[in-house]
């Protein structure tokens, strides 16, 4: 079973209680940067017993930064043991903006995906904590 990145971001941040020290062993952010010559929304799927949606999202002009901050998420212990992240780079011009949930195999139907990440502790230390979508 796949892991959602907002599902881990949710569950942390409704039920983390402490705040954990920001290190080399703790990451609490994670830097998203546009490096394509058009606009890009990123956004993060949110599956309950619904389906799908892709919510948390934000836009990215050309050559901006984002900057994910959870104080009470440390990347490392979330995404132990194979865990993955997912992220999707979606085309403003085709994001379903509803609140209405759909079939998960249905987001690229739904959604111009422009790039879908699945993301290991690996990729974001190889990475410097930093995505960035190129096109």
């Amino acid at each position: 079973m796949k892991h959602k990145l907002w599902s881990l971001l949710a569950f942390t941040m409704f039920v983390a209680s402490t705040c954990h020290r920001e290190g080399p062993d703790c990451h609490h952010n994670i830097i998203f940067r546009n490096g394509s010559k058009t606009p890009i929304i990123y956004a993060l799927p949110f599956t309950d017993l619904s389906g799908c949606i892709l919510e948390n999202h934000f836009k990215a002009d050309p050559g901006e930064e984002f900057a994910l901050d959870l104080p009470r998420y440390c990347w490392e212990q979330e995404l132990a043991k194979g865990k993955n992240a997912e992220l999707y780079v979606i085309d403003p011009a085709k994001f379903n903006v509803g609140f209405r949930f759909y079939d998960c195999d249905s987001i690229p139907i739904k959604n111009k995906v422009l790039k879908h990440y699945e993301l290991t502790l690996d990729d974001l230390k190889r990475n410097n904590f930093t995505i960035t979508y190129d096109n």
